[in-house]
């Protein structure tokens, strides 16, 4: 896979964010550094980046598309009044089940929806 410029760019920003980021918003972030780059450029970067496995992607139950630079295994949140995404760890409890059916289990996303302390408050 090719570096460019464009991708260490924004595979820089999503790594110094602890936040989900939307194609857009990462746009606007990356043009700060690379002012003439194509909001094309960055979805095609983020399409090679996911396929790389360098980053991953949440999407939200109204189909939104956000990327995290964070790979390790965690688990999302994603709150259904504020749209906020929230990191967590999850135990990963598929892997044995399917390995003794004779599966190889690769990865595993965890992802929640509900409403977060912050929402349930109001």
């Amino acid at each position: 896979m090719r570096e460019t410029k464009q991708k260490t760019a924004i595979l820089e920003f999503l790594r110094s964010k602890r936040q989900h980021c939307s194609a857009s918003q990462i746009y606007d972030a990356v043009r700060v550094k690379i002012p003439n780059i194509s909001l094309g450029t960055v979805y095609r970067n983020l399409s090679t980046l996911l396929e790389s496995g360098e980053i991953i992607s949440v999407e939200t139950s109204d189909k939104s598309v956000f990327y995290d630079g964070f790979t390790h295994d965690h688990a999302h949140f994603v709150c259904q009044d504020c749209k906020n995404i929230f990191d967590f760890d999850f135990p990963s409890s598929a892997k044995i089940p399917l390995e003794e059916k004779g599966f190889m289990l690769d990865y595993e996303r965890v992802v929640c929806y509900g409403k977060c302390p912050n929402c349930l408050k109001k």
